[in-house]
């Protein structure tokens, strides 16, 4: 069975019909977010970077740079990133949970974390 929309029509003058005509939706102006992006923090097998979004005083969404040359790199990496940002949501700061096994990605990346919570004052 398929879901098709439907369209109810009331006649003007029945008993189900408004006694006063609706006003118009009016557009909801979307809240532009503002992005700040922490410093590149050194650690022994690359870089990482922090980039936030901050939407009243919030922050809605965070991603990083990290090092991807190598192969263990790659595979700690894609799998801590996600927890580090998914936690940082969470704790809407910069106290957050190291990543076990991805120790020097979890520190650079709370490193640069902070900064950009610092230049967005959150």
């Amino acid at each position: 069975m398929t879901n098709r929309p439907f369209t109810i029509a009331l006649l003007a003058g029945s008993a189900l019909a408004p006694a006063t005509a609706l006003a118009a939706p009016t557009a909801v102006a979307a809240t532009a977010a503002t992005t700040y992006r922490g410093p590149s923090v050194a650690m022994r097998w690359g870089n990482v970077s922090v980039t936030i979004k901050v939407s009243k005083h919030k922050v809605v969404g965070v991603s990083a740079t990290y090092p991807t040359e190598r192969p263990r790199s790659v595979f700690i990496n894609t799998i801590a990133v996600p927890r580090l940002r998914s936690e940082t949501l969470s704790a809407q700061r910069a106290s957050i949970n190291l990543v076990s096994g991805a120790t020097l990605t979890s520190r650079a990346f709370i490193s640069s974390l902070s900064a950009a919570l610092t230049a967005a004052h959150v």
